[in-house]
């Protein structure tokens, strides 16, 4: 598939001339235009889990920068400014984020929090205090809430978990044994792909729980590795599978159950929380067990396995080139929040997050820079995309992750590479 790639300024303004002429006038004249617009990011920027959350905020840096340049160039005086709060991923810490925007009368969010729980944790207050985020990383099916100022523009967990329950089907698996955080993530995803899967005939075992900031990684795995053996015993290793919902502790569990007789006979799946992730590859016996499962982890994807749209592909490499972290589709999407935005405010001149919800969805509908479409549902999340599987291979001297396969989600099939 060819990509052509359009300036951004000419998508920035046309996409608001275009929504211009179709947006019905009924709201009273504008507002003047402001010179500062200020947003701000929730994100996790410190401890183990600041990957995603730095590389999402070199996304967010260089989305300001652009719109500010789209603003300049147009002549306007307006500019952009983002405000970053590290979380830590802990929802306290993300509550109190929130609570500090807006006693600086910062009330539009854009990219983070970077997990459901999170996003969870501020849902009520953000309603409640006039706030609006757009958010490109929680998932959970329980926040899809129709009318609520979250937005999402990355679709919920039924569409991952469709993924996963189609390629498990593709590879033959008759019984599954799934591993899951106890969080809002991972408990609605579990009960995604139990749904998804068991509608196929197939089974799924009760499986093993873990609470946020566990580490006996060792008594989860073992717990599993009965349920794993149960199941090889009725349908036989190559039709059993792990699912471990979890982030970027996936190499902790993978050290515990390489060291439990025959977990690495079965295959595992994982989920986008854990997928590319360097934690993985950076343990030689994580990544050594990794491989030998041919452990396959979704995540939401912009193209396919073989074809990244330019735009995306040129992001990625400036903020590669900013942070030296490969960002996924989810980090990439922060950029198209501010640009979403940065329309936004200039369809209404205002910074009202009320205004700015009531023209949202329809700005969405129309933007598709990265090289996909934004259009949201009726709870205000991404209607849908493909997801990209990745796996670990050994590659150049060493283990990396390559992508394998595409869930192509218009049509519900799995294509790999070479077809």
């Amino acid at each position: 598939m060819i990509y052509r790639t359009i300036p951004p300024l000419a998508i920035f303004l046309g996409g608001c001339l275009l929504l211009l002429t179709s947006c019905k006038k009924a709201d009273p004249e504008p507002e003047p235009v402001s010179n500062q617009v200020n947003l701000g990011a929730v994100l996790a920027l410190s401890g183990i889990y600041s990957e995603e959350g730095l590389a999402s905020k070199a996304s967010l840096e260089l989305a300001i920068q652009d719109l500010n340049q789209h603003y300049t160039q147009a002549g306007s005086p307006t500019r952009f400014t983002c405000s970053y709060l590290d979380s830590e991923m802990d929802t306290t810490l993300a509550r109190q984020a929130v609570e500090s925007f807006c006693s600086q009368g910062i009330r539009l969010l854009a990219g983070g929090p970077n997990t459901s729980a999170e996003l969870g944790a501020i849902r009520n207050y953000v309603d409640s205090h006039g706030m609006l985020d757009l958010n490109c990383f929680s998932t959970a099916p329980s926040l899809a809430i129709p009318g609520d100022n979250i937005f999402r523009l990355i679709p919920d967990d039924n569409v991952q978990g469709q993924a996963l329950a189609r390629m498990m089907q593709y590879d033959t698996i008759e019984a599954l044994v799934p591993v899951w955080l106890n969080d809002t993530y991972g408990t609605g995803l579990a009960q995604t792909v139990r749904e998804k899967f068991t509608l196929t005939g197939k089974v799924v075992m009760p499986g093993v729980e873990y609470d946020p900031g566990s580490v006996d990684f060792n008594s989860v795995m073992t717990a599993a590795a009965l349920q794993v053996n149960e199941a090889v015993a009725l349908y036989g290793h190559s039709h059993v599978a792990v699912l471990l919902i979890s982030f970027q502790d996936a190499a902790d569990f993978f050290v515990a159950a390489a060291a439990i007789t025959d977990m690495n006979l079965v295959k595992w799946y994982g989920c986008d929380a854990n997928s590319q992730k360097t934690q993985v590859i950076n343990n030689t016996i994580a990544a050594s067990f990794a491989e030998k499962v041919r452990f396959l982890a979704p995540v939401m994807a912009i193209g396919t396995a073989t074809a990244t749209p330019e735009p995306a592909r040129n992001l990625s490499d400036r903020i590669f080139a900013k942070t030296g972290l490969h960002p996924d589709d989810m980090a990439l999407s922060a950029y198209d929040a501010v640009m979403i935005l940065g329309q936004c405010y200039n369809l209404t001149r205002s910074a009202d997050p009320a205004r700015i919800k009531a023209i949202l969805p329809e700005v969405c509908s129309a933007y598709n820079y990265l090289g996909i479409n934004r259009s949201l549902n009726e709870a205000g999340d991404l209607l849908g995309s493909n997801f990209i599987f990745w796996t670990v291979r050994s590659l150049a001297g060493g283990r990396s992750w390559d992508s394998y396969a595409t869930w192509i989600s218009e049509g519900d099939y799995i294509l790999f590479p070479g077809y």
